[in-house]
């Protein structure tokens, strides 16, 4: 479902570039902590010269953890498993050789989730939503977290993507109460 999630959103940013004819820019879903050593190596081209769209984090939404499993449907009730709530923290990072461009193409990513799109619908076995939201870094956290990615840091904003829904077992099916009979005992 992430996965789903990351090619709606760099489809949407690569579309954003074509409307707005900027054909310098594009979106690559990589993981960014191998720019460097791709440099070095004279590895992947695909995240040079592009923004690369990363996966940060992964959190479960404290606030929905209270969901009630039993579900009431007409004359029936479907019991499930409890869903499991999840926010994906997205780093989109801007790699060109020319700082000034690097810092356009990070223009173009917050315009284009702050003015037109910031809801996702992904779907997959059932239809969710992902909202996405602009998230703010301290300097010290900003810091953490381009030494724990082993990079130098890089032009880069986050969104926080809320709420995925993940709901892995088959509803169960069950009548519904009608009658209650006492037995007798002996």
């Amino acid at each position: 479902m992430i996965n789903i999630l990351f090619d709606e959103i760099s489809g949407k940013l690569n579309d954003h570039y074509r409307t707005k004819n900027l054909p310098l820019f594009k979106c690559t879903v990589g993981d960014i902590s191998m720019h460097d050593k791709n440099s070095e190596a004279a590895g992947d081209v695909d995240i040079d010269e592009s923004v690369i769209l990363s996966l940060v984090s992964i959190e479960e939404e404290n606030a929905m953890k209270n969901n009630y499993p039993i579900k009431q449907i007409g004359s029936s009730f479907i019991q499930e498993k409890s869903a499991v709530y999840i926010n994906i923290y997205l780093l989109f990072s801007s790699k060109y050789k020319n700082y000034d461009t690097a810092l356009e193409a990070i223009s173009h990513v917050i315009s284009c989730f702050q003015v037109s799109k910031k809801v996702f619908f992904m779907a997959n076995d059932v239809e969710q939503e992902a909202i996405l939201n602009l998230h703010n870094l301290g300097f010290e956290n900003l810091n953490n977290l381009w030494t724990v990615l082993g990079g130098r840091y890089l032009p880069s904003v986050i969104y926080k993507a809320r709420i995925l829904i993940y709901q892995q077992s088959p509803p169960l099916n069950g009548a519904l109460i009608t009658d209650i009979r006492e037995k007798e005992l002996m």
